[in-house]
């Protein structure tokens, strides 16, 4: 009996010590999971994500942008940009806790910023997958490059890579145009799910409008990276090459666009200049002066020179062509004379006195010509602006018939032209005061819009579209930069999709009333006491109207005034006369007057166009001339000596 109570103590004994031994494994085992998943998780989670492929993109290609001849104004340039690996530096900061502060002291130092600018660069990105290298500097000089790859044992976290940057090859030429490129940002990427942080994008103009043709698609390769990162081979299979982007050719005439940009530099003239074609609505030149460098805003801004940019007075950011809103001045009196033929209230044989001044409704409204031009029919008003007679078709015509004319030839509409923030202007009428002013309008107001003044704005392109409609018979055309998009289809092949010129409306211009503004314009230009006579070409009808834009409210009929106070400047023309090729509308910011410092820009630009009076005309078609043009090699046009300061 007593052995077998002894046999059962040692058999409780052998449970009691396998039930202990098991709840220690199972306490062990607990720890070690809470260990590993609590305590260590974040350093688990490092190694796995680590330990797998690493994606490394390969970015593409931007495609090129050409002017209408072929000749490249953006193409791409290699440079250089400092990357930085974060799931390297993490698992090196684990055994060397100093490691990342002794880089960015070193990186700093070498890249000129200080510590914290660094860091704020480097914050930036957390939201780039942390497998992903970040692009921590641009740019980087001959100096700099030397300066990393000799420590690159000692920090080799970074790494120096070979980029594509888009480049501007004639600095602020056409830049409004062409635009600049820039990092994606939050709102982009919510637009565009397909973009990623530190993304590089069109901004503005054509890089902004045609992003989606330029951008091409990246390709990526992928390394196979152990536990701390270090990269072991390249799995071949899963590379992905980039796709390019497509070539993209726009409108532009080189020739008249740098012809163009050359006045407005050499006579340091604040404005814009817009060339096309009446027949097509192709944009042949666009210049708004003063302007940006696109090389300058595609990279990263230093505080300097964003302070430079904001500090600015004369908004170099604003594309004056499309967006600047200013007072047509004289200019509207095409507008009025063709409305006062079309709704009868004057005829061609219709005669009004202008001695210098007259009342209108209570007032008295003043000739720009002190003493008076006698007697003038339209033609000879025309021809010298007289204000009188346009006064009396205004006061016969009334504000809403004006209004309905001047939206008929574009004025108060948006273009619709491809690029973005084009401004519409303003066409008062009766309704306008009602409506936004919350007043009656009054018919002592029509008078100064009858001559382009008073709350009528207009934009220079508005005017080069109201041009073009009296140089085609009518058609108000689409303005387009656009010319050619080169496509790859999915068999590789190449097509060129050209834009079809677009109608937006036909007005109805009677011919007698057509050939009689015409010919008035042309009088303008070509007979001895127009206005416009410096844009005088022999052998090719220019027809053309100055227009000057009082700034200001006068007291006189000549005043010395402040520059900023002095009056703007407008020439808008056309040629030839009966089968336009060329609209030049030419508007210059207290240019003073058109006559003497818009007039001769339109008359080189025509110049350069039809090869007239010795003005050298380059062969685009000419492979040598190609080549002087691809090297910079060009004439520089022999300047008028008329231009303002």
């Amino acid at each position: 009996m007593r052995a077998y109570r002894d046999d059962q103590k040692f058999v409780n004994f052998r449970i009691n010590i396998l039930i202990w031994g098991i709840v220690m494994v199972f306490v062990f085992l607990a720890g070690a999971f809470w260990w590993v998943q609590g305590v260590q998780a974040e350093r688990f989670r490092g190694l796995s994500e680590s330990n797998h492929l690493r994606e490394i993109p390969i970015p593409a290609k931007r495609g090129l942008i050409l002017d209408r001849n072929g000749k490249i104004l953006v193409d791409n340039a290699p440079a250089y940009s400092l990357m930085l690996r974060r799931a390297d530096l993490r698992q090196r900061v684990k055994t060397d806790p100093g490691f990342n502060d002794r880089m960015l002291q070193f990186v700093a130092r070498t890249l000129g910023l200080t510590v914290a600018d660094l860091q704020k660069r480097i914050d930036d990105q957390k939201g780039v997958p942390y497998t992903r290298p970040i692009r921590i500097a641009d740019e980087l000089t001959v100096t700099q490059i030397a300066e990393f790859e000799a420590n690159q044992l000692t920090y080799p976290v970074l790494s120096v890579e070979t980029v594509q940057r888009r480049n501007y090859r004639y600095g602020t030429m056409a830049a409004h145009v062409l635009g600049y490129m820039g990092e994606a940002t939050e709102e982009d990427m919510k637009k565009d799910p397909t973009l990623k942080l530190g993304d590089l994008i069109g901004k503005k103009g054509v890089e902004l409008v045609y992003d989606n043709y330029l951008r091409g698609r990246d390709g990526a390769r992928y390394m196979v990276v152990d536990s701390h990162g270090k990269e072991l081979s390249e799995y071949v299979a899963a590379r992905r090459e980039p796709v390019p982007g497509q070539n993209v050719t726009l409108t532009l005439d080189f020739e008249l666009q740098r012809r163009a940009e050359q006045y407005f530099l050499d006579g340091e003239l604040v404005g814009a200049a817009v060339a096309l074609n009446p027949k097509n609505g192709e944009v042949m030149a666009m210049v708004s002066s003063p302007a940006f460098n696109p090389n300058v805003y595609s990279r990263r801004f230093t505080p300097e020179v964003y302070k430079t940019i904001l500090s600015n007075p004369f908004k170099i950011e604003l594309n004056r062509a499309i967006s600047g809103l200013y007072s047509p001045g004289s200019v509207f009196k095409v507008v009025m004379l063709m409305a006062g033929l079309e709704f009868g209230v004057v005829n061609p044989s219709t005669t009004f006195n202008c001695g210098g001044s007259a009342a209108f409704f209570g007032r008295r409204f003043r000739c720009w010509k002190r003493e008076g031009h006698g007697t003038v029919d339209g033609q000879r008003a025309m021809k010298v602006s007289c204000d009188i007679y346009f006064y009396n078709v205004g006061a016969r015509l009334g504000v809403d018939k004006i209004a309905e004319y001047a939206h008929k030839l574009t004025f108060g509409e948006l273009s619709k032209i491809d690029l973005e923030n084009e401004k519409a202007g303003l066409v008062p009428s009766e309704k306008w005061a009602r409506e936004k002013q919350d007043r009656k309008w009054y018919p002592s107001e029509t008078i100064s819009v009858a001559i382009g003044q008073g709350p009528l704005i207009v934009t220079p392109l508005q005017v080069s579209n109201m041009m073009a409609a009296i140089a085609n018979g009518g058609k108000v055309l689409r303005p387009h930069v656009l010319k050619m998009v080169e496509v790859r289809g999915p068999d590789g092949r190449l097509t060129r999709n050209e834009v079809a010129p677009e109608v937006l409306h036909e007005v109805d211009l009677p011919p007698q009333n057509l050939q009689a503004v015409r010919n008035a314009i042309w009088r303008v230009v070509n007979e001895q006491g127009g206005t416009g006579s410096l844009a005088r070409i022999e052998g090719l009808d220019v027809v053309g109207k100055t227009g000057t834009v009082q700034v200001v409210a006068q007291s006189g009929w000549k005043q010395k005034l402040p520059f900023k106070y002095k009056d703007h400047a407008w020439f808008a023309s056309f040629a030839p006369r009966d089968n336009a090729e060329l609209v030049v509308v030419v508007f210059i910011e207290h240019g003073e007057h058109g006559s003497s410092n818009s007039a001769p820009l339109a008359k080189l630009l025509f110049q350069a166009r039809f090869g007239q009076a010795g003005v050298e005309r380059i062969d685009l078609t000419d492979p040598a001339t190609l080549e002087k043009l691809r090297e910079g090699d060009l004439p520089q046009p022999s300047m008028p000596t008329t231009t303002a300061r």
